[in-house]
């Protein structure tokens, strides 16, 4: 009686420690406090201020830092190099710029150099480059008068599309045709363009320092006027705006033909008419 007695308790106590140990297994881990709406309000509050202080002291760093590099003698300029400039002289390039040896490079604004340079009537193009922490460099492309153009009773340069560049100031000299062209002659730039580079390419019987004027016509026609032919007497040549290069290959022969029988002389008008040439001989007054 005793032995089954002891074995129920046994067992008994070995049911309720398993009970016990199921009972601990299966209890839930308590859930963190939430925060309530007041409490979320004010930890919100404090990161927003903490990120505001932060960029205030980021703030406040950078400006100290910008005032420190914009005054400090290290940054200042002792090379100012100006490159590609002809007409213009290194002090005009200056000038025009607003740069000056001993400014500061870092308080400098490239882009309103720049700028500045660019409004010159001269300059075509215009880069401009700081090297730290004491240099700049500042590249420019000037435009090339290639013409002279009428304006009432003044004289403007000319680039070589007959644009406007400025007007020519008292003792400024070059020798440079006078260009006229119609209005609403659209091929003008094209042919101008064409011409003065078969000139420089030396592909044409005269120099450009011998054309006195080129005229484009409204009859879409190329004068151009030798003013040092035969003892200043002068030859017009004459070339279809459509065809002149063509004409020109065929006013050489012509040209070279003229020279070979020494009449050239007697020439007053060379003029490409379609595919021929024709010349007008100069007139001379009969003893009488």
């Amino acid at each position: 009686m005793s032995t089954l007695t002891m074995g129920k308790q046994s067992r008994l106590s070995l049911n309720n420690k398993r009970s016990k140990r199921n009972n601990t297994l299966r209890r839930k881990p308590k859930s963190p406090r939430r925060l309530t709406g007041t409490g979320q309000f004010i930890v919100r509050t404090i990161m927003s201020l903490l990120a505001l202080s932060l960029i205030a002291v980021l703030g406040v760093g950078l400006l100290y830092g910008y005032r420190l590099m914009t005054s400090h003698p290290y940054f200042e300029l002792k090379e100012i190099h100006v490159t590609g400039n002809d007409r213009l002289t290194h002090g005009d390039i200056l000038n025009n710029a607003n740069v000056a040896l001993g400014l500061n490079c870092m308080e400098m604004n490239v882009g309103e150099v720049e700028r500045k340079l660019s409004a010159n009537p001269w300059i075509k193009s215009v880069t401009v480059r700081r090297d730290l922490p004491n240099r700049l460099y500042i590249k420019v492309q000037e435009k090339v008068p290639a013409f002279w153009t009428r304006k009432g009773d003044g004289l403007y340069f000319a680039d070589a599309q007959g644009e406007d560049i400025a007007p020519m100031n008292p003792g400024e000299l070059a020798s440079l045709p006078i260009l006229s062209v119609a209005e609403g002659l659209e091929e003008g730039p094209r042919v101008l363009t064409g011409i003065l580079q078969k000139i420089k390419d030396g592909q044409t019987p005269f120099t450009q320092s011998q054309a006195a004027w080129i005229k484009l016509t409204s009859a879409h026609e190329m004068e151009i006027y030798l003013d040092g032919h035969d003892m200043g007497k002068g030859l017009t040549i004459k070339l279809s705006t459509d065809r002149w290069e063509v004409q020109l290959e065929r006013l050489k022969v012509v040209w070279r033909d003229l020279m070979r029988r020494n009449e050239f002389k007697n020439a007053a008008i060379i003029a490409a008419s379609g595919d021929k040439i024709w010349i007008k001989k100069r007139t001379f007054p009969t003893a009488g």
